[in-house]
């Protein structure tokens, strides 16, 4: 096995930077989409139920595999020990602070449009984190990503504490995913889970009640951190970009007309295509991301790198509290959905600003302390 060269994956933060922004904006496409969401638009976009198929099955498992594949090139050269208390200082902070902080205005909110709720937001707060309210359990909405990222590479960095099983592990995997496995194997996995697993367990978002998501989702992370090193894997994924490509844009369209109605549940094929897509999608991105952008290093980057956990921290509170209050304004369709997109990009980016440059703040949105404060 030849080691990856030791430079810095612009690939992977491009793509991480990519996954982000599509997420960010099918938030924005949520307020819209003809099923419950936090807060919803007066108007409803009907098509927006087809066009989320486009996302659905990639847009998250990619971000899983990617983060992964980022974890491994961040503790490459660090001690398990050491990896640990990094990433416990790097991820606890803004997931406490999301649960306290940024959430309670979301769920306020939905619950005052819900009509279950009519109080103002600290007695709001008060109730949730009351003894009763945490009976109930508090809401996580986007900070879920947060604490099973928490987890999963709490989990990755254990078996680096084993060398052996560890490349064990990793030298299996790569066996196991030689040649044209790699597009193949992963796609039967997943095609399992979604026909055995899915149609019981859905996907609920809570860490202590979702098979599917973790055997999906902890499956792909830790995929990524096994393989991130391996140059024989990048070139497979480069080899196969075009297979990929093929195999995404022929399975979407089934896909569609297989997930007819979109508010029933998905049949076995509807399962099995999904799964294929998936996959193929996910492997497509990587190939041509491999081929295309491991130089593309610059400021613009770096920005976006250091920018990219904040926003995606802000984005949903803005999203929603911007919602709430342009409802009354009765805008057209096209003026609101364009400002909605505004204030969420906008904004974060904003926040951004702001907390970067404020000491006490930075480690809150899972930024790195100042090397000024030192």
């Amino acid at each position: 096995m030849t080691p990856v060269p030791s430079q810095r994956r612009a690939d992977i933060d491009w793509i991480r930077i990519a996954a982000f922004g599509v997420l960010i904006l099918y938030h924005v496409g949520l307020v819209y989409a003809p099923w419950d969401w936090h807060v919803h638009s007066p108007h409803t976009i009907e098509a927006l139920g087809l066009a989320a198929l486009v996302t659905n099955p990639w847009r998250l498992t990619l971000l899983f595999m990617v983060s992964g594949i980022a974890l491994r090139f961040m503790v490459r050269k660090t001690p398990p020990a050491q990896a640990f208390r990094q990433r416990l200082e790097r991820l606890v902070p803004p997931l406490l602070f999301g649960v306290l902080v940024l959430v309670p205005p979301q769920s306020w909110i939905e619950a005052m449009e819900k009509g279950s709720f009519s109080g103002d937001l600290w007695t709001w707060w008060l109730s949730e984190f009351s003894p009763a309210g945490l009976r109930d359990g508090v809401p996580l909405n986007h900070i879920w990503f947060v604490l099973y990222i928490t987890v999963y590479s709490l989990a990755a960095l254990a078996l680096a504490t084993s060398p052996r099983l560890f490349d064990r592990l990793e030298a299996g995997l790569g066996r196991l995913l030689a040649g044209g496995r790699l597009l193949v194997v992963p796609m039967i996995y997943l095609a399992l889970l979604r026909l055995l697993v899915f149609p019981w367990a859905g996907l609920t978002n809570h860490i202590t009640d979702d098979p599917y998501n973790h055997a999906m989702s902890l499956g792909v992370f830790l995929t990524g951190f096994l393989l991130a090193l391996r140059e024989d894997v990048w070139t497979r994924f480069e080899r196969m970009r075009w297979t990929s490509l093929a195999v995404a844009v022929v399975s979407l369209p089934a896909l569609i007309l297989l997930s007819q109605p979109v508010d029933h549940p998905p049949a076995a094929p509807a399962n099995l295509v999904f799964a294929i897509y998936q996959w193929a999608t996910i492997c497509a991105v990587l190939g041509f991301g491999s081929r295309l952008l491991r130089g593309a290093d610059g400021p613009a980057l770096r920005y976006l790198t250091d920018a990219v956990f904040p926003c995606y921290l802000a984005h949903q509170t803005l999203l929603v509290i911007a919602a709430h209050l342009l409802k009354p304004w009765g805008l057209p369709v096209g003026a609101e959905a364009s400002l909605l997109v505004l204030i969420t990009l906008g904004g974060s980016l904003a926040v951004y600003e702001v907390v970067r440059r404020i000491g006490f703040l930075r480690p809150l949105w899972g930024l790195r302390p100042s090397p000024r404060s030192t």
